[in-house]
């Protein structure tokens, strides 16, 4: 709708402060839906046990699993949350941030999800990520779409597709394909189309006589939004709400993506300066290189999480981090909460 809504204010508006406002406040009217809206999402079964409100998160987590309240899998996953919460409200009771913070570099256990996770934030944003849809105006009219207009409609299509794609990712892909296979996916096809669009950008810059390469481009940039869609630009924020446990997770996935926006900023601040700097073509090489790099630091070190509990995450980063790869997803049996609590404290090296 942005884009959309950019065309029709660059066609129908003069260049004023009116028509810059315009284009400003509109986005405020699906935010504020969605402040609405977020009022009747339920609280997670976990913060609800942490305030005490114990029959309400079993609720939340019977709804969410669509089971019966007493279905004997509910009862137990339910009594492994409460010795959990209890245990790490014991935990923290007079822990600070930065303990907490050096829990995670000296726990290896711990280390290995730390900075797994910083790796995806990385990466993720330097293989073009927000840059691109930042930009993707001027990337189509350097693709060979003529005129403000035409490219203006064509980002408004690249919008759609990035929607539709995310969408299916959020509502099925994620746990038909799995976190690991998606992400791998999608930096796949970003390659591809980070590939292509450098060898045109340095051959034929949308020259008039090569149309059909020219559509090739502007195809790329599609194949590009859902490789990006699919992968590195949704499933870091799941990832990072899965991998760590209760105790660190505050801290490790706040410093996170508080270097997920830092780099999203210096993305979007210096993809004009490359384009300018690097003809272009050398932009998409270096953002192809990104993403090879991608396929095989993630591809080694990254296992799959789908299916497997938050108590049971430390089981599944045991061991080298080059053997992650190898990792695969099960059916986890949880323990009695006695025996999960134990064996996670002893994991984790603090019994």
């Amino acid at each position: 709708m942005g884009f959309f809504i950019n065309y029709g204010a660059r066609v129908h508006m003069v260049i004023t402060r009116t028509q810059y406002r315009l284009v400003q406040a509109v986005p405020l009217i699906p935010v504020g839906i969605a402040y609405g809206l977020s009022y009747l999402c339920p609280e997670t079964p976990r913060y609800l046990v942490s305030k005490q409100l114990r029959q309400e998160g079993l609720d939340v987590l019977a709804r969410l699993r669509g089971k019966a309240i007493d279905d004997p899998e509910i009862t137990k996953e339910f009594a492994i949350i409460d010795v959990r919460e209890r245990e790490r409200a014991t935990d923290l009771a007079s822990v600070s941030h930065w303990t907490i913070f050096k829990e995670t570099q000296t726990n290896p256990n711990y280390r290995q999800r730390f900075w797994l996770l910083i790796a995806m934030q990385t990466i993720a944003q330097w293989t073009g990520g927000n840059g691109i849809t930042y930009y993707v105006t001027t990337i189509f009219q350097y693709a060979g779409v003529k005129d403000d207009g035409n490219s203006l409609v064509s980002s408004g299509a690249y919008g759609i597709v990035k929607l539709i794609f995310t969408m299916a990712f959020a509502w099925g892909l994620i746990d038909l394909l799995g976190r690991r296979r998606c992400t791998l996916v999608g930096l796949s096809l970003q390659l591809c189309a980070h590939i292509y669009m450098a060898i045109y950008m340095g051959l034929r810059p949308g020259s008039a006589d090569n149309k059909d390469a020219s559509n090739a481009a502007v195809a790329s940039v599609f194949i590009y939004a859902v490789g990006w869609s699919i992968g590195l630009c949704t499933v870091p924020y799941l990832y990072g709400t899965e991998i760590f446990p209760t105790r660190i997770r505050n801290v490790s996935y706040a410093i996170s993506m508080a270097l997920h926006w830092f780099f999203q900023f210096a993305v979007v601040r210096v993809t004009p300066n490359m384009f300018v700097s690097l003809s272009v073509w050398g932009a998409y090489l270096f953002w192809a290189l990104i993403c090879f790099s991608g396929l095989v630091i993630l591809g080694v070190w990254m296992p799959e999480t789908k299916g497997v509990p938050v108590e049971r995450m430390g089981d599944l980063f045991d061991g080298p981090w080059y053997l992650r790869w190898r990792a695969r997803p099960r059916e986890w049996d949880l323990d009695s909460p006695a025996d999960v609590s134990q064996n996670v404290a002893l994991k984790d090296g603090r019994v």
